[in-house]
């Protein structure tokens, strides 16, 4: 122990020895804080799409600078931030900052330069800089410029809210285009002028647009787009024209298109059903079992009138089954529309098979659920069920959307619902038609209102 102690000492001796050696050259300065002997916008005014300059100079007799924070805002929304090294004890800051014209900026706004100079022992002086003014761009009119189709002038009809319209437009339902401040002897994009197009999820300036920047919009629900209003303070285009009206006839061969779906020939298309309104078909045979019975109600050998709310639907005809498919847009969700997605069931007329899965692909995987009253919810299916050890085949869910959601907020949690025997709720909140074999034409019924669903054989 005593050699022990005899090696310690000197070594300790000697870090003690570095370390005050290390503090003797320590530099400290005193008490100082920067002066920012200039600080200026030489702009008064600038047009948004613009750019300000700032010219700042630093200094600090006592202590050595270390940086210079920058931050511009207008109308309260922080454009730039930047953080500029600055060195020694005296610095020059010369710097162009952009001033985007962007939604929601207001006229003759006030440009504010929040200016922080900071010393390297942490001391700060703070400045605020506003004697530039924002001012938008003046536009007197638009030009819509579509990738195909003729350009029209939208001329400035709401001075105040900066609301541009035009109207006698004949382009179809779909629509690509940039909207314009000056156009050509051709009436194409001249782009020494502001274009606006897509930018992001959303719409703004862009300086050579691509065919990714234009904005594009399709609204089946219209015949045609015969007028367009461009709310130039929000940035928010809307279309009108006049309104596509629910079918009154459907044939099959004429109206609906050749396709292939989940391996199966079909002729498919988007239709303008109408509540309450009767279709008359041509080319199915027999309405009572080649209709979907939850979305129509047969009223004659070629009639049907039709149970859901006024849309577009997507229909899918089996050709060799002779049967149609009806369903919701797949963006529709509750509460227009719930959805079932499992195994073990399929459309519920002759022949009967089970084609569903855990897929969202065709109309083979999945079915709609109509919206019969608030909150309750009606969907027919065959079903079969093969016994398993610990549930059955004939299994499924009840989605908000069409696609999966979370348990209990955009899926239906069967265990906390009252089901008719002899289906059960599993614990993943599925219904489920348990281990007994189990085939037949089931009509569920979910009402969300007394937390029960309720199952019909109907043959």
């Amino acid at each position: 122990m005593k050699k022990l102690h005899k090696i310690l000492l000197p070594t300790l001796a000697a870090f003690f020895a570095m370390a005050c050696e290390k503090d003797e050259h320590l530099v400290t300065y005193p008490e100082s804080y920067p002066v920012l002997d200039q600080a200026v916008v030489a702009e008064n005014t600038v047009t948004y799409g613009d750019s300000i300059t700032l010219d700042v100079s630093i200094s600090d007799k006592g202590t050595p600078l270390s940086t210079l924070e920058v931050q511009v805002v207008v109308n309260n929304s922080l454009l730039t931030f930047e953080s500029i090294r600055t060195k020694g004890n005296q610095a020059d800051v010369h710097r162009r900052y952009s001033i985007p014209f962007t939604p929601n900026m207001v006229d003759n706004a006030p440009v504010k330069v929040y200016l922080s100079s900071i010393n390297v022992d942490g001391y700060t002086t703070d400045s605020i800089i506003h004697t530039a003014t924002a001012k938008r761009p003046v536009i007197n009119e638009l030009w819509i410029v579509p990738k195909t189709g003729a350009s029209y002038k939208l001329p400035l009809t709401d001075p105040e809210n900066y609301t541009y319209y035009a109207s006698g437009m004949t382009y179809g339902n779909s629509i690509s285009y940039w909207l314009a401040t000056k156009v050509d002897k051709f009436n194409k994009v001249d782009w020494t002028g502001l274009v606006f197009g897509k930018v992001g999820d959303g719409i703004g300036i862009v300086k050579q647009g691509t065919e990714e920047n234009r904005i594009s919009v399709t609204d089946e629900t219209l015949v045609g787009i015969n007028n367009i209003t461009f709310d130039a303070f929000q940035f928010v285009p809307t279309v009108g024209g006049k309104l596509l009206e629910p079918v009154t006839t459907l044939d099959i061969d004429i109206d609906l298109q050749p396709s292939s779906v989940g391996g199966k020939d079909m002729r498919t298309g988007n239709i303008f059903f109408g509540e309450n309104l009767e279709v008359t078909f041509s080319g199915i045979t027999d309405l009572a079992t080649n209709l979907p019975p939850d979305w129509f109600e047969v009223t004659g050998a070629t009639t049907a009138k039709f149970l859901g709310l006024n849309a577009i639907y997507k229909v899918y005809y089996d050709i060799t089954d002779h049967y149609l498919y009806v369903e919701p847009q797949w963006e529709v969700h509750y509460p227009d529309v719930m959805w079932i997605c499992g195994t073990g069931f399929g459309k519920p007329q002759a022949p009967y098979a089970a084609t569903s899965s855990w897929n969202w692909n065709t109309p083979l995987d999945y079915a709609p659920a109509r919206n019969v009253s608030p909150g309750v919810y009606q969907v027919t299916v065959y079903g079969l069920n093969t016994a398993g050890a610990t549930r059955g085949s004939f299994d499924f869910k009840f989605f908000y959307q069409h696609t999966w959601g979370t348990l209990g907020v955009t899926e239906i949690d069967a265990t906390t619902y009252t089901l008719s025997a002899p289906f059960i709720s599993e614990a993943d909140g599925n219904v489920n038609a348990g281990v007994d074999p189990l085939e037949g034409v089931f009509r569920f019924t979910l009402n969300m209102n007394d937390k029960t669903i309720t199952v019909d054989k109907l043959n």
